[in-house]
């Protein structure tokens, strides 16, 4: 008799690999396959592999969307410098792709912010507050940071993981979209060249997205240009390893002083007894005597101070960076043991007029369509929340679960959230780059002034408090489910990310985050919120609404306000207590009444309504998906 016997099943891989899940059910014909016997084709080409182009190729992929095209001129990943810090909300969709974990705990944690300006005589600077980083309420109250070329290597591995690769040394020349004929279903007719032998190579697909940055050769063929000002304030950016008198060298500080202003930012281990700090220095031209203390947005500048700026850029050179740093940070001590990276910069806040061809075929996200100042620490995570956004649009169209109209929303939800970016950012950018006054009497920005301004953006900058606008993805209206308040405190409202609260789960009471059983995984959530009196409800939304759509594409997640007990096999991991009575005050919900919400792939709400009202559900699922049973 054989000690043990095992039938195994192809089914059984997933559960050594569960990357060989295919979360998504696919209604549309299999993908094409490139055999060398014609024309190369694929369902998405990614122009550019950074955090726009790499976060849309792993969301694909684990979408189960597998033929993507990836290219990228640059031969590797970077190795030093450009954007180093993750926001608490970049942070949540990490997690939820099991993928937060180096960062964070090798990454450089920022819990505060330090403020310093002059000091009463003028001489020197002092500690005049330290603040939360981050002033709403996240699942990580933090920003971290850590090297962007560390992110993208976690991204590329969980690409290739995934079976797909970032293809390098290729670049976009030209793209074409023709409707006609043989090109119906592929309509995007993308040339490149590259490769070992600089060769030209032309593939056609059915959607091109573009990534790849302020110069972006996509955004130039859809025929747009990036609209909005460059101010002459120059700066300086340098990642070093530093010996410094300064008490708070590892806490994010916004240090004014009368020789002008830096940030600090805190940056990850480089060896047991090394750390990399970031400085942003405000070069030493840059602060003048007559400088209006609170300037507004420099209009548009002419030719002769566009040129003149530039020269004062190329200037720039680390020694007067290393210089102008001492002198801020005066009486406080500071030089540089090795310096990884530096730069020079003006600050300037563009934003594309457009994000998609009304067609739908070809997209651009991060900075190809939206450029501004690194201080406020946005563009990789506004970036990277660009693909979040467009990729299960992406997936759900590609596989026939919803129209091509679906699309259409990626530009009227992210072209809102840039043109909120670049007014923030040119605020706050134009506040630091002034004078803080030494005293409550003196002329010029005060300290509360400046402090107020980053505090009311914390919801901005943290991503946490983003809205999006209503469309038949965001229905506003909530039925009176919900205690309307402070949406930026957690309510449960539509256009808005389902903040994290703590729940138990009834079938091991193992203690869960309510996020965690929201995994990026494309599928749309039931969230329903049971009311104290069980009004025998669960069926309509586990079993009747769910049947009415392919299978695989939506699940319902039940939470009792009270020990109710298991409620059926196949939905035991997804009933849940609110056994530390969060989820019903965190959200506005009256628990004698109860409320049901639709969330989206991306974590976001897209509706709210009563417990009884299971039509409006249905029928804004039915504005969403396609349907499996007809009426």
């Amino acid at each position: 008799m054989p000690v043990f016997i095992e039938e195994a099943t192809e089914a059984r891989n997933t559960r050594v690999n569960p990357a060989l899940l295919t979360p998504l059910p696919r209604l549309a014909p299999p993908p094409p396959v490139n055999d060398g016997t014609g024309d190369e084709k694929y369902e998405v080409v990614i122009v550019g592999s950074g955090p726009t182009g790499i976060t849309l190729a792993v969301l694909l992929a684990r979408y189960g969307i597998t033929s993507v095209l990836t290219i990228d001129s640059k031969p590797a990943s970077l190795p030093a410098g450009q954007a180093d810090g993750l926001q608490p909300r970049t942070l949540e969709v990490l997690q939820s792709l099991d993928l937060a974990h180096e960062v964070l705990s090798q990454g450089c944690q920022m819990h505060e912010v330090g403020f310093w300006n002059p000091s009463q005589d003028g001489d020197g600077i002092v500690r005049t507050a330290f603040v939360p980083d981050v002033s709403v309420p996240a699942r990580y109250p933090h920003e971290v940071t850590i090297h962007q070329g560390r992110i993208e290597r976690i991204l590329n591995e969980d690409l290739e993981k995934n079976g797909n690769k970032v293809q390098r040394g290729w670049t976009a020349a030209s793209f074409s979209v023709d409707d006609d004929g043989d090109a119906e279903e592929f309509p995007v007719k993308v040339t490149m060249t590259g490769g070992e032998y600089n060769l030209q190579r032309v593939v056609r697909c059915k959607f091109l997205v573009g990534g790849d940055g302020a110069h972006s050769t996509i955004r130039r063929g859809m025929g747009l240009k990036l609209e909005g000002d460059t101010t002459d304030h120059i700066w300086g950016v340098m990642d070093a390893v530093v010996n410094t008198t300064f008490p708070d060298i590892r806490k994010r500080c916004a240090i004014h002083s009368s020789a002008g202003s830096i940030m600090i930012i805190p940056r990850e281990r480089i060896s047991n007894t090394k750390a990399l700090t970031r400085i942003y220095c405000q070069m030493e031209d840059d602060v003048t005597a007559d400088q209006d203390d609170t300037p507004p947005p420099s209009p548009s500048f002419t030719s002769d101070r566009k040129l003149a700026s530039q020269a004062r850029r190329a200037k720039v050179t680390l020694s007067r960076i290393v210089s102008q740093a001492q002198k801020v940070l005066s009486p406080y001590t500071i030089s540089f043991t090795s310096t990884d990276w530096w730069a020079a910069y003006q600050i300037g806040q563009r934003v594309a007029p457009a994000f998609s061809l009304p067609n739908l075929r070809v997209h651009i996200g991060g900075d190809a369509c939206h450029t501004h100042s690194p201080k406020a620490g946005q563009g990789m995570n506004v970036s990277m929340m660009d693909a979040y956004n467009l990729s299960w649009k992406l997936a759900h169209v590609l596989n026939n679960l919803s129209p091509i109209s679906l699309l259409s929303t990626y530009q009227h939800e992210r072209l809102e959230i840039a043109r909120q970016l670049i007014a923030f950012d040119t605020k706050f950018s134009s506040m630091f780059s002034g004078k803080i006054s030494s005293s409550s009497s003196g002329s010029g920005l005060t300290h509360d002034e400046f402090l107020s301004v980053f505090r009311t953006g914390g919801g901005f900058t943290s991503g946490c408090g983003i809205e999006y606008l209503p469309s038949f993805i965001v229905s506003p209206n909530v039925h009176n489910a919900v205690k309307d308040g402070k949406r930026e405190l957690g309510l449960l409202w539509p256009g808005r990310r389902l903040l994290n609260v703590r729940t138990k789960r009834f079938a091991d009471a193992a203690p869960r985050d309510l996020q965690d059983d929201f995994a990026s995984t494309g599928v749309y959530r039931i969230l329903l919120l049971l009311p104290t009196i069980d009004k025998h409800i669960v069926s309509e939304y586990a079993k009747r609404i769910p049947e009415l759509f392919p299978e695989g594409v939506l699940e319902t997640a039940i939470v009792f306000p009270g020990m109710k007990g298991g409620r059926g096999e196949r939905w035991e991991w997804l009933v849940l207590e609110d056994a530390y009575d969060e989820v019903y005050d965190t959200f506005g919900v009256d628990s004698c009444w109860g409320a049901v919400a639709v969330v989206r792939p991306d974590g976001v709400v897209g509706m709210v309504a009563g417990v009884e009202d299971g039509d409006l559900v249905e029928e804004w699922l039915r504005g969403v998906l396609k349907t499996v049973i007809e009426d």
